[in-house]
């Protein structure tokens, strides 16, 4: 049907019109005739806005198709004082929670017609601290900053030069927008439900080279979790590792069976690390959840699909990106149009429990 209609538009496009248009030359005004609809309706549906019906998208796609319509970029930021491309800033991509995050924010960033760089710091604060002057990010409209190695002190004497959102950490310097869920609860809720479990011997593994007391929300609400339930907090039962990976979260597991044999229970500070210490448990000759029970956090793809099925925490990762990104593209709009939005706050989202296999009662 669609094409149908765009050949009998066509036949309304003069011979030079509709070669010029072959070439790869036409304009959107071309596009626009060729479906018969408006020329603002073209301009919704290349930049992915607007409330256009679907028939009437499919149309004006069928016209861009047949003619080899391409924007003129370079134009459309003239006009907007945009670059219409955000900055994302990740630890890693090879992390499943990162990867995900970052697949969630590409999604969102298509539903403002925007497109995204991405770029990694590993972990390193001055990377982390210089976003805003990374060459590479130079002509973005703003930045999507997922830090593990900024502290408050750093986000003070952050240069802010365009509109930076802070994402899956909690900053109340002001300077920033940033996003996160509320860890200090979710992991006191991890360890009710493990105590609710029977589990009294509750280990944790947690990235970082020293006890993250001080700086994990996650580590803080997991020790106030064993307070709550009257269970002691062992140092024996904290191994902390120096990456998130499949590969460390096994290691650690390992050595937690050799210093703390008689632990029931693992809080792993990262789904990384719980899928790996599936494995490693599974070597030191441990049954899940026969043994030792398992949680872990972020909800990534793989934790339903592993064997034992893995219990952890949905941080709320979607709706994070999606509130993130939308406020991105406000922000880089006012800053393009002069407009003032409000002052810079943090903001959080929920969390959700997701119990599994790897969580479950041991049968007598």
């Amino acid at each position: 049907m669609a094409e149908g209609v765009c050949g009998a538009v066509r036949g309304r496009l003069s011979d030079a019109d509709a070669d010029s248009a072959t070439r790869g030359s036409a304009t959107l005004r071309d596009v626009a005739a060729l479906a018969g609809v408006s020329a603002s309706t073209v301009s919704s549906v290349v930049r992915g806005r607007g409330n256009v019906r679907e028939e009437t998208r499919r149309r004006v796609q069928d016209a861009i198709d047949e003619l080899g319509y391409r924007p003129n970029l370079a134009a459309r930021r003239l006009r907007s004082g945009r670059s219409h491309v955000m900055g994302l800033v990740l630890p890693s991509v090879t992390v499943p929670y990162f990867r995900e995050f970052a697949d969630a924010v590409l999604r969102e960033a298509q539903e403002h017609g925007m497109s995204v760089r991405i770029t990694q710091t590993h972990g390193d604060v001055r990377r982390e601290r210089g976003v805003c002057d990374d060459p590479y990010l130079r002509h973005v409209d703003g930045i999507l900053l997922v830090p593990i190695s900024l502290g408050q002190e750093d986000m003070r004497a952050l240069t802010v030069t365009k509109p930076l959102i802070v994402a899956t950490a909690s900053f109340t310097a002001g300077r920033v927008d940033s996003f996160d869920t509320d860890l200090f609860e979710a992991a006191r809720a991890v360890v009710a439900h493990l105590v609710a479990g029977g589990r009294r011997r509750i280990a944790a593994l947690a990235p970082g080279e020293v006890l993250p007391a001080e700086r994990d929300e996650r580590y803080q609400g997991y020790v106030a979790g064993l307070r709550d339930a009257g269970l002691p907090v062992s140092r024996r039962r904290v191994v902390s590792t120096e990456t998130v990976t499949f590969a460390a979260g096994a290691r650690a597991a390992r050595t937690l069976v050799q210093r703390a044999p008689e632990t029931d229970a693992v809080f792993a500070l990262g789904d990384a690390l719980a899928l790996g210490a599936l494995r490693g448990l599974r070597d030191a000759g441990r049954t899940v959840p026969g043994d030792i029970a398992v949680v872990g956090f972020g909800n990534v793809a793989q934790a339903a699909y592993c064997a034992p099925t893995l219990s952890t925490v949905d941080p709320g990762r979607e709706e994070m990106a999606h509130r993130a990104v939308a406020l991105l593209a406000d922000r880089a709009q006012a800053r393009a149009t002069g407009a003032v939005l409000p002052e810079p706050r943090h903001h959080t989202v929920g969390f959700r429990l997701v119990e599994r296999e790897s969580s479950a009662v041991a049968s007598e």
